[in-house]
Parts: structure tokens; sequence; C-alpha cells
């Protein structure tokens, strides 16, 4: 085993957010990679802070706890070297008020280099740091990203993408890619290729997302007619009433698309209609106060009862109970 010493004294410090539900190789994976590196080295190279948003401890999406160095709103002073978001497979259940929303946004601006692993990039793109960006993410959480920040260049096929200052890793694994891209920056290839061989994983994986698609049935590049019918959908989601018109966007028949939706997203094209719907309903509550029943038309329901039902049943709570967390925020 090769041990080094380069002459290099910088230190990096790497913060990850950690939201409720979080994935835990979102976070755990890249840390590995750092900590290989140190030990390569034989020097701390890398320190960490895993960041909460309220507690002192993070319940992952595994059940496993993990513990917290730093909590958000402790933050505003804080100015790591490199700040990255991890994703948590329920992350549209974690919505930051304006001032979570800030803090983040501080995190970002106040690092060298900031980004996100997995579906992160949702809740990163919400600081607006990410318009004119060329990013990537879970090929899952892809169309929905793109649809809902159409400032935002979602390449989705890629495993890691560096804009500038931005850096983002795809689907979950994907953060270890993410963090060997950050070793060799740092550090050089030699070393980060040596920590890739530690760590018993490609230095350069010879395949992206695509190749991880159940089915295949589906590619990813952005442009196909699945993800073209996802923004659509999000798009007209006021108008999209119900999954036969989605079925005609396509030209194919309702039967096709359910299988479509099967293949690529494991739920029913209804169920991810709903969860749009309730989807947009959220994020009007969360711009300002409407009347129920202008709420409904505008996220494509048939009426403010109707939408309470559903909305219950996807987020636990009515509407109303949300704008009011949303104005003690």
């Amino acid at each position: 085993m090769t041990f080094y010493d380069t002459g290099i004294a910088m230190r990096y410090e790497i913060a990850i957010l950690a939201v409720p539900g979080v994935q835990m190789l979102d976070v755990c994976g890249p840390l590995d990679v750092f900590a290989e590196a140190n030990r390569l080295m034989k020097r701390q190279v890398y320190s960490h802070k895993v960041i909460s948003v309220a507690a002192s401890e993070v319940l992952a999406s595994s059940g496993v706890r993990l513990a917290a160095d730093l909590m958000l709103a402790n933050s505003t002073d804080y100015a790591p070297h490199t700040f990255l978001v991890a994703g948590a497979p329920d992350i549209d259940r974690f919505v930051p008020d304006e001032t979570a929303t800030a803090q983040i946004a501080g995190l970002c601006q106040r690092s060298q280099r900031f980004g996100s692993v997995c579906s992160g990039a949702l809740l990163l793109a919400r600081t607006g740091l990410l318009e004119g960006k060329r990013v990537t993410t879970h090929w899952a959480c892809a169309a929905r990203l793109a649809a809902l920040y159409p400032g935002v260049t979602v390449t989705a096929d890629a495993l890691c993408v560096k804009d500038d200052r931005v850096r983002t890793a795809a689907g979950v694994t994907s953060g270890l890619d993410l963090a060997l891209r950050l070793v060799e920056e740092d550090l050089g290839r030699e070393i980060a290729q040596d920590v890739a061989a530690q760590l018993v994983m490609f230095f350069r994986r010879p395949v992206n997302q695509t190749h991880f698609i159940r089915g295949n049935g589906v590619s990813l590049d952005g442009r196909t007619a699945f993800q073209e019918l996802q923004r659509w959908t999000i798009t007209h989601i006021e108008t999209v009433k119900t999954v036969s018109m989605m079925a005609s966007h396509l030209n194919i028949s309702e039967r096709h698309l359910s299988r479509l939706f099967r293949q690529e997203l494991g739920i029913t094209p209804k169920q991810w209609l709903e969860r749009e719907r309730v989807a947009k309903v959220r994020q009007l509550l969360e711009q300002k106060k409407l009347p129920a029943k202008t709420l409904a038309a505008m996220s494509g329901f048939s009426g403010a009862d109707v939408m309470r039902r559903v909305f219950c049943r996807v987020t636990g709570i009515t509407p109303a109970a949300y704008s009011r967390l949303m104005v003690k925020g």
C-alpha cells in the first residue's frame, strides 16, 4: 500500500446537511471516501460536520440514528470548504421555511464549493442558487426537478456534474463517485485512484444512470418521451385532469402508460398524478394564502373536498394545517 507526502498542507472541512429521513449512504458514503483519503495521506486532510435541521440526532430512512455535529440554526457563521445536501427517499415531506432555506443558501454562499447528493438537488434548488447551472440528481427525480425549476439544466444521465462552484451527484451510491471527484480535485488523480482501489470501487464507472433503470425501457437524456410527459403534466397540472389525457399526449394506451410508470417509478400514473397535484398545493400554500376552491382549481383537483382528502392521504395533514405550519415557520 502506498502512502503519500504531497507537501499539501491544505485542509478541507466537509459539511453535509442531513434532513429527517435522510438516505444514510448519501452521508456515510462520501465521508468514507474522505476518511480513506486521510488514511492514505497519514494526516487529517479532511474533517467533517453533519448538520441537522433542528435536532441533535437525525433518524435516517433505514431507521438508524445519525448524530449531528451542528444544527442549521447555529450555522450562521459557519463556513465549510465544501457543503453538500444529502437526499432522502421522501425528501418532499421536508419543506423548509424561509429561515431554513436562507440558512441553507448562506452555507452555500460561504462555501468554496457546494452541491447535493441524490434527491438533495430538489432541496438545494429551493435556494435559487442552481439557476443557470447544469446539475444531476436521482433519475426518478430528474423530470420533476426540471419541471419545477426550468432555469436549471438537468443532465439526468450523468453520475456527477461540475459547474463552476456547484457539484452534484446522481442517485445514492453516486455520492461516492462525487467524493472521489472532489479528492481528485484536491489531492490529485493518483491518490483518488488509490482511494477507489482501497474501497473496491471504480475510479470512473463504465456506465451512467441509464444502466440502472429496471427494464431500461426509457433513457434518461432529458429528451425522452417519458420525461417529456412528466414535465408537460407538471407544467399543465391544472388542466391535465385524467390519466387518459396523459396517455393521449404520448399517443399510447392507458395500459401501456401504466406499465411505463410501474417499470420506471414503481407506482401507477394515478398515484403519480395525485402526488404532483399535492406538491402543487404545497407550493401554492408556501407562497400565499388562497381560498380552498382556488387551490383546488390551480392544482387540477375537481373540487376542494377532493383536494382535502387526497392531500390528507398523501401528507397526513389537511391543507389548512399545513398552511398553519408554514405561518409558524
